[in-house]
């Protein structure tokens, strides 16, 4: 079963439309299994094809029962704490996994080539939790990598990974956003609330059966879908 959550954004709970908000339409969740790991990828939902995610920042990211995420990278496979950049992960079988790894970025391909990097505030940059403010950016704008889908209309930033599948633990999930149609064109930021980070979002991994709503400050519309 795999579940997927859209936390609205802020112009779109108030039905107010600007210039520097009205295409961010919010964080997509997508819940799902890979055998015995439940998933959350993460994307920023947008509302136009020229939309393009620059940076997100002042993360407030955590597992609501206190455990950490789970790593499956190249820094694993040296007997090291996994690391948080898409860089450090890969797809080769038996070595590493991505499909089960925890890691960031700004859309693009996951493994060395990708251009995300981390923030100063991202420290440490390795291991089971996430810094308070954390941030990761496009250190690479001119090549678009944080351009959105054009069927989706979505731009991937991040995928946390819990060990096990039969739990209520929930993703706890905050941060603002840094975006524009392209290059040359000026910088929005989303939920930039004067507080530091956006609304909290709560999205379990791998809700039960039967569930159809999620809990959020920001208010949140579930759905379910079978594959």
């Amino acid at each position: 079963m795999r579940a997927t959550t859209l936390a609205l954004g802020a112009a779109a709970i108030c039905g107010i439309a600007t210039s520097a908000s009205a295409t961010f339409v919010g964080w997509f969740f997508d819940s799902y299994a890979v055998d015995n790991f439940a998933v959350i990828d993460v994307y920023a939902q947008f509302d136009n094809a020229t939309d393009t995610v620059l940076n997100v920042f002042n993360g407030q990211i955590s597992i609501t029962d206190g455990t950490g995420f789970h790593h499956n990278d190249f820094n694993t496979l040296s007997g090291i704490a996994g690391a948080w950049n898409v860089t450090g992960s890969g797809n080769i079988p038996g070595v590493v996994n991505a499909a089960i790894d925890s890691f960031v970025l700004i859309g693009g391909v996951i493994g060395g080539t990708n251009s995300t990097s981390l923030d100063p505030s991202f420290s440490p940059s390795t291991g089971p939790f996430i810094a308070t403010d954390a941030g990761w950016f496009n250190s690479n704008p001119p090549s678009l990598q944080g351009r959105v889908n054009a069927d989706t209309l979505r731009t991937w930033v991040a995928r946390f990974v819990s060990v096990g599948t039969d739990t209520a633990r929930s993703l706890s999930f905050a941060a603002n956003m840094g975006y524009n149609q392209g290059l040359g064109t000026p910088a929005q930021f989303a939920f930039d609330n004067g507080q530091g980070f956006g609304p909290t979002s709560l999205v379990a991994f791998v809700p039960a059966p039967g569930a159809i709503a999620l809990l959020g400050m920001a208010g949140l519309l579930g759905s379910r879908r079978r594959r």
